[in-house]
């Protein structure tokens, strides 16, 4: 996992779905929320795990734990 990622890696949209993820809320929530399908929030997702180099779950919670907005 990259440890050099800022917040200008990210899409206005992947930095909302971010803080929503560290608010505890679901994917569906998010959707709900954003006025988005779970779908567009799943690639969100992806994208945002791409970006960060995460191979699993564990990783990508590990930094939108850590990941200051």
């Amino acid at each position: 996992m990259s440890s050099h990622i800022t917040i200008v890696d990210f899409t206005l949209r992947e930095l909302e779905v971010i803080s929503q993820i560290q608010q505890g809320n679901t994917s569906q929530e998010i959707a709900e929320k954003l006025h988005l399908s779970q779908f567009t929030i799943k690639k969100h997702r992806e994208n945002i795990g791409r970006k960060i180099g995460s191979h699993g779950k564990k990783e990508f919670r590990r930094f939108i734990r850590n990941f200051k907005t």
